[in-house]
């Protein structure tokens, strides 16, 4: 019986073993052009060993945070990455730049950095589809607003976007999150902020062709604005997922969505 024990659990270990030796974790930092300064960002990716290409998700994080957030909250993220096939790109924002090129601060050009220089990098570094169906974009509150900001904006780069708790709407919230920084005063600048939100571009794009999928919870102060974005969405006939979920806007709630986000992602990509 002892030796069937100990046979058992040195199978278990090898296992444990090879299901983490199917992903390799880099830190990769790159001069952004842009910004004047450089960047980091995570990338989990499949064994290099593997001869086919695979498609990319870049995951963005919330105000307040950097690359590392969701590596830090979510222990399992190689796990999702195996499971998935996909390589994950965890970006970093530079603080609260709601990933957006600001017109106030010209030292703020974080669309130009993933769209221009991080995302050709990696698929210059790593054995990626390079082509919209190989690659999405999603990210909890102010990184919701991001992907789907850059997604709408960058339909030739992004096949499929996602948004968890996402700041769709921020103009109303006018002294939070040092967007005045980015976009000037409210009052003076009402039609500027408008344009710089994701409902807006949903409502004024001439198509849309991105699969969107897009959740927030029931007790979230960005609620009115992801209901207003679903509205926006039917009423044009986009296509696209929406739902509400119990919870507010914590990590608890994002972590527990990231999941179901990756999988449906995942299942879209090529």
């Amino acid at each position: 019986m002892t030796m069937h024990w100990l046979g058992s659990f040195l199978v278990m270990l090898l296992l444990f073993q090879v299901s983490h030796a199917q992903v390799a974790r880099d830190t990769v930092t790159i001069w952004s052009e842009a910004n004047q300064v450089y960047i980091s960002s995570i990338v989990i990716h499949p064994d290099e060993s593997s001869t086919e290409p695979h498609s990319v998700v870049y995951l963005l994080h919330g105000a307040g945070g950097c690359y590392t957030y969701w590596s830090d909250e979510m222990n399992n993220l190689d796990d999702l990455s195996s499971t998935n096939g996909v390589i994950m790109v965890l970006v970093d924002a530079q603080g609260n730049s709601w990933y957006f090129d600001s017109p106030v601060n010209t030292t703020i050009r974080m669309e130009t950095y993933v769209t221009c220089e991080l995302l050709p990098y990696i698929d210059s570094a790593y054995h990626t589809h390079q082509m919209t169906q190989g690659r999405a974009i999603m990210g909890l509150s102010m990184g919701g607003h991001g992907a789907l900001f850059l997604a709408l904006r960058h339909q030739e780069l992004f096949g499929w976007a996602g948004s968890m708790a996402g700041g769709v709407d921020f103009s109303a919230f006018t002294n939070h999150w040092d967007i005045p920084s980015l976009l000037g005063p409210y009052k003076k600048n009402k039609k500027r902020w408008k344009e710089h939100t994701v409902n807006h571009h949903a409502a004024t794009l001439e198509s849309i062709e991105v699969q969107l999928m897009i959740d927030c919870g029931e007790d979230d102060f960005f609620l009115k604005g992801n209901n207003a974005l679903h509205d926006i969405l039917t009423e044009r006939g986009v296509e696209h997922c929406y739902n509400t979920y119990p919870g507010g806007h914590s990590a608890s709630y994002w972590t527990a969505r990231l999941p179901e986000q990756l999988a449906a992602a995942s299942r879209w990509l090529k």
